[in-house]
């Protein structure tokens, strides 16, 4: 094996040097050489003896001359392999050219580089080869190698190895210095990467603290925003358990029973909208604005909470008369409402007057808008104010109240999740929030919504148009399959009193075998999106339709359709019947199906 790694050299202080000749008194020679030109000869001089001696003694000593003799170029590469191996190299080989005479000199040349690559060679005495001239540029031209036309003499070598020893302690001292920065490069280089690896670990830490807290708000603002849809329930089921009440008392000739089942009708329908809103947040979907009567809303609300304020606040409404509707949407704005209530509540622990007022505004240019409020643009509006008698707030107190950063549940002088979420569907409607309060006064929330362009029809109601009660020879064999036992119930209920036939099923498996039972008399299947044991109702239809293309499907869900996860197009009125759904929802939507073409 070669050693093919630059080896240090030691011609500075020790300089072994293989020479390749016949003359055997060459050895000798050198060492007289070497001798002879490393001795002080100052001649005569005006010094002091003494201080010639003191100079020659400062004068460090000669290296030694460490001379080896081969023969021939056989024993020469192995002298060198075995110099490499002792670590003991030569820095010089001579080789004298009339030994090379006729043999392969360029084979003998590029093998003691492949043992020692660093090794410098002088071929000396070639002038009897032919072409000598050629023999640097058919070695490559290697910076270690020197080729002389005629014989080395002792003094010459002699000179020749001072020189070499000259160059080699420059490189020397050169490769030092690279070492010595490279390894400085080296240790900066680790410290950066040391400093850049914390750096990353404590950004990766603080991503993850980051998402924790993102997670942990979103948490609590989910829970404060449940807080306050309980509010909601709760009125909206007192209402309804109330009204129930009253419609069980009908049946002893109560009077009050249809204006009873009216108020129940709407409070249900209330509670369907916050539902709506509660689903919107959470998957930070909105609906889409639409003219509403700002102070109809007003009145609905105002009449609706008035219980749950308490006795000891009273609610003061005031409109302008001939008020625009404004662009909103309304369960949105039912929240919008709720949230100031429920925060003029709190800040009047002891009771007081909450003012609800309304009153159209006109922005006329830009710089009027700007006064106004820093989200303001030049238009039609419709402000609402809501003042409280409450503690009021100092600036302080108000510049936190939207802070999401100030955010301290149970705590006064902190950011409000609610009102947070006021300013951010207020926002979503086109319209800015201002808030001015007064210690010990009160305070006042000012909300203003754009006004709705172009001539604004009233929504038509519902119609309530049933249909007619079948004959018998007219009845249809519908499928329901939901899981919860109530919406069979009330769905068999209304189906039946037109005179259609039911079958119902809890699962995917028993529809599967009504429809094996059953399958030739049934018209129209009623499927709920969410089944239990792992098969949804779209896998239900997948099923039904590879037995009959021709059946109509009516999907029914709580969820909102886009986050039902199917390819499948859902069209409210159509082939989708959202729930909650009433009596006329449910008969005009199955009549609809049941218009299409007879199944073949």
């Amino acid at each position: 094996m070669y050693l093919n790694t630059i080896q240090p050299s030691t011609l500075a202080s020790c300089s072994r040097i293989l020479i390749v000749t016949e003359e055997r008194t060459i050895k000798e020679d050198l060492r007289i050489s070497h001798a002879l030109q490393n001795t002080d000869h100052s001649g005569s001089s005006s010094a002091p003896l003494a201080m010639a001696k003191q100079c020659n003694a400062a004068k460090p000593a000669a290296p030694p001359l460490d001379v080896v003799c081969s023969m021939n170029e056989k024993e020469a590469l192995a002298l060198v392999e075995n110099a490499l191996q002792t670590h003991k190299p030569f820095s010089l080989v001579i080789m004298d050219g009339r030994l090379l005479h006729g043999k392969d000199f360029r084979h003998t040349i590029k093998r003691l580089w492949q043992i020692q690559r660093d090794l410098h060679v002088v071929l000396h005495a070639v002038s009897q080869m032919e072409s000598f001239e050629q023999i640097p540029l058919e070695l490559g031209s290697n910076p270690h190698l020197l080729v002389l036309k005629f014989r080395l003499v002792p003094f010459e070598i002699t000179q020749l190895i001072r020189t070499l020893a000259t160059r080699h302690n420059a490189e020397q001292q050169s490769s030092h210095r690279n070492l010595s920065l490279n390894a400085q490069l080296l240790e900066v280089t680790s410290r950066f990467e040391d400093v850049s690896n914390r750096l990353r670990i404590e950004q990766d830490h603080r991503k993850q603290l980051e998402d924790k807290l993102c997670r942990n708000q979103r948490l609590e603002t989910a829970g404060r925003f449940a807080d306050a849809m309980a509010h909601f329930f709760n009125n909206y089921l007192t209402v309804i358990q109330g009204h129930l009440e009253i419609g069980q008392a009908a049946q002893n000739g109560n009077t009050n029973a249809p204006s009873s089942l009216n108020e129940l009708l709407v409070a249900t329908q209330r509670a369907a909208g916050v539902t709506a809103q509660f689903v919107a947040f959470n998957r930070r979907e909105y609906l889409q604005p639409a003219p509403v009567h700002l102070g109809q809303i007003i009145d609905a609300q105002a009449a609706l909470l008035q219980r749950a304020m308490g006795e000891q606040i009273s609610i003061q409404v005031s409109h302008t008369p001939d008020l625009p509707c404004v662009m909103a949407d309304l369960a949105s704005l039912e929240q919008i409402i709720f949230n100031l209530l429920i925060h003029a509540r709190d800040s009047m622990p002891e009771g007081g007057r909450l003012m609800i007022q309304t009153r159209q505004l006109t922005l006329s240019d830009a710089e009027t808008a700007s006064q106004m409020h820093p989200d303001a643009t030049p238009g039609q509006y419709v402000a609402m104010v809501l003042s409280d008698t409450g503690r009021g707030m100092n600036p302080a107190e108000i510049s936190r109240l939207f802070d999401a950063s100030q955010l301290s549940p149970g705590q006064d002088g902190g950011a409000d999740i609610a009102l947070i979420l006021v300013q951010g569907l207020v926002r979503l409607q086109g319209g800015w929030l201002h808030v001015s309060s007064v210690q010990e006064i009160g305070s006042e929330f000012s909300i203003c919504l754009p006004v709705a362009s172009g001539s604004i029809q009233a929504p038509a109601t519902p119609g309530k148009k049933l249909l007619n009660s079948s004959s018998d020879d007219e009845a249809t064999t519908i499928l329901v399959v939901d899981d919860e036992d109530s919406v069979r119930q009330v769905m068999e209920y209304v189906l039946t009193s037109q005179g259609h036939k039911v079958l119902t099923a809890a699962d995917a498996n028993e529809a599967w075998a009504q429809w094996r039972s059953h399958s030739s008399i049934i018209k129209l299947a009623i499927v709920d999106v969410k089944l239990p044991g792992g098969v949804s109702g779209f896998d239900l239809e997948k099923a039904l339709s590879n037995e009959d293309p021709t059946l109509p499907v009516i999907f029914t869900c709580g969820y909102s359709p886009t986050s039902l996860s199917n390819a499948k197009e859902l069209k409210v009125g159509e082939n989708f019947l959202p729930k909650p759904f009433g009596m006329v929802e449910l008969l005009n939507i199955v009549g609809q199906a049941l218009l299409l073409p007879a199944r073949l």
